[in-house]
């Protein structure tokens, strides 16, 4: 074998590892979120009456992605569904007390006033980035205010909100911190919402 013939596959030598290195580094970049969210017990309801409460798979599986730019920021995935789910039930307590929660297809029972369909209607989380220390995110839940008997919507509500955290060190880009905080925020903003809702006090008998 020739000197030119070896070059070629001294080439590949080091193209292998260089390219093992640039993988590992694309995959240490991607990061999966965990959130502590747990609104907790409901307090007593502010307008009580039965109503159900429809979670669909889409909802209670949520998750958002922030994909990865390469040598500028890591990309993260949020699983917000279990926190969503926390959230649908913990508001619809405080706010009408007697729920009932489906989340397997069937029926609302016959004495639900109400039937309420939440879903996800936007999220955004940026992280921090060159000359930016602070991350952010927004959060929307469009919630329809069903007839249990014909499944028609009666009206509507949508909550949009937001949240920030600044960069603590280069190990804690914050986000988890304002996941955390667009759940909270999204809790009591939702509640005020209900609360002072006209449709919801005429249709709930208050």
């Amino acid at each position: 074998m020739t000197k030119n013939q070896k070059t070629p596959m001294n080439s590949r030598r080091f193209v292998v590892p260089a390219l093992t290195v640039c993988i590992l580094a694309v995959c240490t970049g991607c990061h999966t979120v965990k959130s502590s969210y747990d609104p907790g017990l409901a307090p007593a309801p502010t307008l009580p009456c039965p109503v159900a409460l429809s979670l669909s798979k889409e909802f209670t599986n949520y998750e958002h992605v922030t994909p990865q730019v390469p040598f500028v920021s890591d990309g993260y995935t949020a699983p917000f569904g279990p926190s969503l789910q926390k959230y649908a039930t913990y508001v619809a307590q405080s706010v009408f007390g007697d729920v009932q929660v489906l989340n397997g297809g069937q029926p609302p029972r016959s004495d639900a006033k109400l039937l309420l369909v939440p879903r996800v209607t936007s999220s955004d989380l940026r992280p921090p980035g060159p000359g930016i220390s602070v991350a952010s995110g927004a959060l929307g839940v469009h919630w329809d205010f069903n007839d249990p008997k014909t499944g028609h919507t009666l009206f509507s509500i949508r909550i949009q909100c937001e949240s920030s955290h600044s960069k603590v060190n280069i190990l804690d880009a914050g986000i988890s911190y304002v996941v955390d905080g667009l759940m909270t925020n999204l809790t009591s903003m939702t509640i005020q919402r209900f609360n002072a809702s006209k449709d919801i006090q005429r249709l709930s008998g208050h």
